[in-house]
This record gives C-alpha cells, structure tokens and sequence, in this order.
C-alpha cells in the first residue's frame, strides 16, 4: 500500500475521462436512476444536489460521447436506437461564461451574445455526435445535403447553403465561435463589441432536432436532450437564456441542469418574459433525497468502493462478494459495551458521573428537606449496584426523567434497579427499559468515552459508520475513506489486503474529514463564513444536550422549529447552511403536539458530527424556540445566544432545579 495511489483521493467527475466516467460508474438501479433522468419525458428537469452528490457524473454517464464507449464495436446510429434517446454533455465553465457580463456595453447585447455562444456549443456537440455516428454506421444511409437545407432556414449567414455534408457544417460552427471568442477577447481592450450574429435565440439549437431528423428518420422518435452541467455559474442574465429555450423547446429539445441547492437564480425568461412554471416548463429533482432515501444505498456504497479499489466481483474469495466492513474494526456492542470499555481501558473510577448526579441531587432536596443526605447515598447505591457501566448511568437518566418532588425518590429507585435486573437477565426485552436502553446507549456510551481519561474522546468507526456519515453524498464516503487511507499509508498500514484498520486510526480519519468540510472544503466567503457561525452555535446547543445530566429523550442532531418570525437575516443565513449542505432538511417536517401546524425540521451533516462529537443517526428532533433559532442563525444574536444557552444547560443538567428555573426553561421550548 506504501506509494501507491490513494484508491479515495477526491477527483472531481469532471475532471474524468469519458472512460472513467464508465469504468467508475456505480448503478442505484433502473427505478431510481429513470426517476433522476427520465431520457424520455418531454420535460426539461433540474437536478439539484449538493457538492458531491454524482451529479456531473450522472449527466456524463447519459451522454452520447460516454454510452458509445460501453459499445465501441456497435454502430453508431445502433446505439441510439437502443438507447432511445440522444443526449449531448455541456458543462457550463466550459463557456467561461464571466466573459459574457464583464463589460460596459448594453446588458442586453451581452446576453444575446450569450445565448448565440451556448447554442453554437451544443450544437457543436451534437455534430461531434452525428459526425461519430455516421463514420459508424456504414450501412445506414444518412441524408447531409436535406439536414443543412432545414438548418439553413433559420441560420442567416448564406454560406451554408453551399455547404454539403454535416462535416462542413460543424467546421462552420467551430469557425463561428472561434469568431465570437476573438470578438470578446478584443471587446475587453477596446470596450465596444462590434459583431454580427448568424442567427436568433433559439433558432440552432432547437431546430436542429428538425434537420436531425430530415438526416435520418430514425431520430423522429427520439429525444433530443441537452445535459447541461453547473448552472450556478451561470448569471442571472444568463439564466435567462437557459429558461426561455426551456420554454420554446417544445417538441424539439429538451434540457437536463444540474446545480447545487442555490443553482438557480431565477426563472424568468429573456426580457422581462414570463417566468417558468414548476410542473408546467420544468420539474425539479433533489438528487440529496433521493440518494438518502435510497433503501439500497449501503449495496451502492459497497459497490462503489469495490470500484474505486479495482476489485472485480469474479475476484471475490471463494466466490463470495467483497464486503468493505472486513477492513474496518467495528465497535461491538455486546455484553453492554464490557468488553470495548476494556479494550479502551475506562475505568470506572476515572469516571465522575455518580459525584456529579449526587451533588446536583443533593442541592436541589436539601433546599426542600425532603430527602437526608444519607438517604441520597442510599438512591445511588440502589441505582449504581453492581450493574454494567453503561446501565448504571442510564438508571440514573431513569431517576431524572421520572423524579417529582413529592413522591418517594427511594422507591422510585428501587423500581428502576428492578427493572434494570430484569433486563440484565434477558427477561425484560421489551417495554420502557430496553425501550430507554435502545434510545439512549448510544449518548451515553459517547458520555463515558468522553469523561474517560484514558480515552477522552468518542470513536467513529465501522464501514457502515462511515455509510451513514455520507449521508447518501458518494464525495463524503471519499473524504473519510481518503483520510483513513492516508492515515494508514503514513503508518505503512495496509488494511485493504492486511489487518483491518483499527478504532483508533478510523476516529482520527473522521474527526479530519470533519474538519475538513467544514474549515476548508466550504470556504467561499462571507456567506459561508456566516453560515460556519451559525452551525457551530447550533452545534454547541447539540452537544450541550448530547453531554447533559438529563439527556432529552431524542437523538441530538436533529431540531424542529416554526420559521414564521424568523428574522431576514437569520432567514438567509439558514439558506445558507442548507445550500453548503452543512445541514439537511427534513422534508415531512413535524407537527407542533398544541397547534399541529407543520414545523421545519433539520439536521446537521453526519459529516461533521466528529467535530462536536455528536450522534450520526437521527431519532426524533429538539424543538426549538424562535428566539432560539433566530439566536442561532442571526449574525448579531451571539449575546443573546450565550444567555439562552446557559438556561439549555442549566435545564438538562439541573433536572430537580427550581420552580422558577424550570418556568423559564419552559419559553426557551
């Protein structure tokens, strides 16, 4: 493993060769990919994602340059016949579309100016397409001279009707943008633009699908579909070019964009024209839910690391598929976590959690005198006993939630330790016991390695820990699996053909790729500097409940909240960590248990649960008060967060505090 190539390294799609874009293809499976492409409806479609999401590689993957590699010996116009559909690939850098909207002359004739570019380019990928199929296909018969009679009736520039196969016609679009980059390169040293167009909006790349089909009938029935890649780096204005040949395509073409969260801009058309309608011009796809939801993701995650290693299915030991989790030390659970605490080496006299319990239950009966101090003695002893560690602290989690004033602690006690027993020995599998158990082992098993002085942090590991960590995003797998693979080969560990990677090596991979999407692979100025802010005070809140006394009853990385008040600034901001994909939306949302009205749901990026150390998997949600969440997004509430978060962390870890404490708890939730 020493020296060679990281299997992980982030290699961006783009970057790509059409051959790699095949070989490193992965497939989810018909239903879910026909549900992101549909090459055969005759909507155009954004499929919007986060940074990573396959996106660019999803688009290639449909395109004519790439299919026609997974059958170099069939016949062009073959391909396309089985296919069905015929699409061409345009990132949108490709363009350098910046050149359009740097200069002083008239905004309008930029765009225009704009819009002739891009279509000469997907016309120029189509003819690269047909030139290909036509040299192919030898016993098909393809009609040159009727194509450039159609496309001459909307292209101005006579010329073309003295040219006589698509060949010369795809020289002539070469020349003319060649024409059009040497038009603007000038523009930027003399300031004016003096150039001739050959042909209106729309009348190339849309009428071309006419003259396609005029070449050869077989095109009649399929689709002509424009892929175009990274829309958000398109302007505004030119946005506009892209939704009105949306709109105006019609029966003849069809598009395919694909953009982060944010890509668009807008969606009216050119010139002030009417705005494209969702359902009516275009449908949308968000390609991060439906990779989430995807039921076979783990299956796709192992396949797609089996590619990314160059290991074939046939080569499989034994003939049993290769499975990544034999590569990766998993944290058992069995036996209560016995024997990973003493794998770690916690002692349960580094740990301070029953001092802790006995001091705060102390305060807070003493004020009261209901309770002796020698009968606080007594409800830890009840409660510690001679259980498993992490059973010990959840009886004490037990005692909070079900502590009241008035009723007998000692009893209270008595039950848990019952109930705890009985679990122990197998004879209580179901009810609110093992109910609390399976809710909260997770917490406090981070609780004791954190508190641990030999450990002193939480561990990340296992193959599926690091699925669940990327969120259904194939680049955050890569991240971790790259961190870990560099981690190893500095070590001169190799865990791919040796001894699996250890618990330890795996969290400082995790805690890296943490640290890594959020300090550096997100820094694009001030918004997502505002937003970095926003998530670590949302974080801090996560991780005051993850590592409280009383811990609440749900899994800390998931909040709730009613964004009716929120304010603009927190409002934008809150965009703003979705769109960097530090946090997700939850699209069913929750209803409020008073008012039943839909709340807003998020969670945070399982990514960067390392950093805060906090959970990976969501169960159920914190809901939040709006002066809370306003605290928490708004740029200029940092005072008024700090004063809101003492009183979350004087709630959950003050569980038998005052009346008066406990009120203005209440408005914080």
């Amino acid at each position: 493993m020493l020296g060679q190539v990281n299997p992980f390294a982030l290699v961006r799609a783009s970057d790509y060769t059409d051959a790699q874009i095949n070989s490193l293809w992965v497939e989810l499976g018909s239903p879910a990919i026909n549900q992101v492409i549909e090459p055969r409806s005759g909507i155009s479609k954004y499929i919007l994602g986060g940074k990573g999401s396959g996106k660019t590689h999803l688009l290639r993957y449909h395109s004519y340059q790439v299919t026609r590699l997974r059958v170099p010996k069939e016949a062009g116009l073959s391909v396309v016949k089985r296919l069905r559909f015929f699409a061409v690939f345009l990132r949108a850098t490709a363009l350098d579309a910046a050149r359009f909207e740097a200069t002083s002359e008239v905004s309008v004739k930029w765009q225009q100016l704009f819009a002739v570019y891009l279509e000469l380019r997907l016309v120029e990928g189509v003819l690269d397409a047909l030139c290909d199929i036509k040299a192919t296909s030898p016993k098909d018969t393809f009609d040159d001279v009727g194509f450039i009679k159609t496309i001459g009736q909307s292209v101005i520039d006579g010329a073309i009707s003295q040219y006589k196969s698509i060949e010369d016609f795809r020289s002539w679009l070469i020349e003319e943008r060649r024409r059009i980059d040497e038009a603007v390169n000038n523009a930027a040293f003399t300031g004016s633009l003096d150039l001739r167009v050959p042909f209106s909006i729309g009348d190339l790349c849309l009428p071309v699908k006419t003259a396609i089909c005029k070449w050869n009938k077989t095109f009649e029935e399929i689709p002509l579909i424009y892929l175009l890649d990274e829309i958000e780096n398109f302007s505004e204005n030119q946005q506009q070019v892209v939704n009105s040949l949306i709109r105006y395509g019609g029966s003849l073409a069809t598009f395919r964009v694909t953009g982060r969260l944010y890509a668009r801009k807008t969606l009216a058309t050119i010139g002030g024209g009417e705005e494209n309608r969702e359902g009516a011009e275009f449908k949308t796809t968000n390609l991060d839910s439906i990779l989430k939801s995807f039921p076979k993701y783990s299956e796709f995650a192992r396949k797609f690391v089996q590619k990314r290693l160059g290991i074939e299915s046939s080569s499989a030991n034994a003939g049993s598929p290769f499975d990544p989790k034999s590569h990766f030390e998993e944290i058992s659970t069995e036996n209560y976590y016995t024997d990973t605490f003493k794998a770690f080496g916690i002692n349960e006299a580094d740990l301070n959690f029953a001092r802790t319990f006995s001091e705060v239950l102390n305060v807070a009966i003493k004020s009261k005198k209901k309770v002796s101090t020698d009968q606080t003695k007594i409800i830890i002893e009840i409660l510690m006993d001679e259980f498993p560690l992490i059973l010990k602290k959840l009886n004490i989690i037990r005692f909070c939630k079900k502590f009241k004033r008035n009723s007998d602690l000692i009893k209270i006690a008595n039950r848990i330790k019952e109930e705890c027993s009985l679990f122990v020995l197998n004879r209580l599998k179901t009810g609110s016991y093992a109910n609390a158990y399976g809710h909260y082992k997770a917490d406090l098993f981070a609780q004791i390695c954190r508190e641990s002085k030999k450990m002193g942090h939480v561990p990340y590991a296992g193959f599926d820990t690091f699925v669940n960590m990327s969120s259904g995003n194939p680049r955050n797998l890569l991240i971790v699996l790259g961190r870990a693979y560099e981690i190893a080969a500095f070590r001169e560990l190799d865990f791919i053909n040796g001894s699996a990677l250890s618990i330890e090596l795996q969290t400082e991979a995790a805690m890296e790729a943490a640290r890594f999407m959020f300090d550096r692979d997100t820094n694009y100025g001030g918004q997502s500097d505002r937003a970095r802010v926003a998530v670590e005070r949302l974080a801090t809140v996560l991780r005051t409940a993850r590592y409280s006394l009383n811990i609440p009853e749900v899994s800390p990385i998931a909040v709730s909240f009613s964004d009716d008040e929120l304010s603009r600034a927190a409002r934008e901001v809150l965009d703003g960590t979705l769109n960097y994909s530090f946090v997700f939306e939850v699209s069913d949302g929750r209803p409020d248990r008073n008012s039943q009205k839909m709340m807003r749901k998020i969670h945070l990026n399982p990514l960067l649960s390392p950093k805060w150390e906090l959970p990976i998997g969501r169960r159920g949600d914190l809901s939040l008060n709006i002066d809370l969440v306003n605290a928490i997004f708004d740029p200029g509430r940092q005072s008024e967060f700090d004063v809101l978060l003492n009183g979350l962390n004087s709630k959950w870890n003050n569980p038998f505090g005052s009346a008066q404490v406990n009120a203005m708890q209440g408005f914080l939730f």
